[in-house]
C-alpha cells in the first residue's frame, strides 16, 4: 500500500512542496521539485534527516556571559538531544574568535561547533 508525504524543500528560496511517494520504507516516487536539489533534500530528509544547531554556551572571563554557537554542519537530527545536553554544561573561556572551533567532533557526529561571535576577554 502506497502513502503519501509532504514537505516543503528548504535546498532554496522557492520552497517547492514536495510529495514523497512511500511503500512502506521505501521511497519510491518524488515530485513537486524545481531543481535536481529538491529530490537530493527529499531523500535525505526521507532516509537521514539532519539539522544545523544554534544555541549558545557559557563563556568565562568574556565582556558577555553567553557565547552563540552552531553546528558547521547539519547533524542527525536524532542526535539533536544529546547535543543540548552537552551544550547545557559546555563552558569556554574568552577570548574566543568568531568561527573558532569549539569543539571539532561535537556530539560524536564529526562535525565541529564553531563560535558565532567573537568574544573578548573581560579587562
Amino acid at each position: 500500500m502506497s502513502l503519501t508525504r509532504k514537505l516543503t524543500c528548504i535546498s532554496c528560496p522557492v520552497g517547492c512542496t514536495l510529495t514523497l511517494t512511500l511503500d512502506g520504507k521505501e521511497l519510491t516516487n518524488i515530485s513537486g521539485n524545481q531543481c535536481p536539489r529538491g529530490l537530493n533534500y527529499a531523500k535525505d530528509e526521507f532516509y537521514n534527516p539532519k539539522r544545523m544547531l544554534t544555541s549558545t554556551i557559557r563563556i568565562e572571563d568574556g565582556v558577555i556571559q553567553q557565547l552563540p554557537v552552531r553546528t558547521q554542519e547539519p547533524i542527525p537530527k536524532e542526535k539533536i538531544p544529546l547535543a543540548m545536553k552537552i551544550l547545557k554544561d559546555l563552558t569556554t573561556r574568552a577570548p574566543v574568535n568568531l568561527g573558532e572551533i569549539i569543539d571539532a567532533d561535537f556530539a560524536g557526529t564529526k562535525v565541529a561547533l564553531i563560535a558565532t561571535r567573537s568574544v573578548k576577554k573581560k579587562s
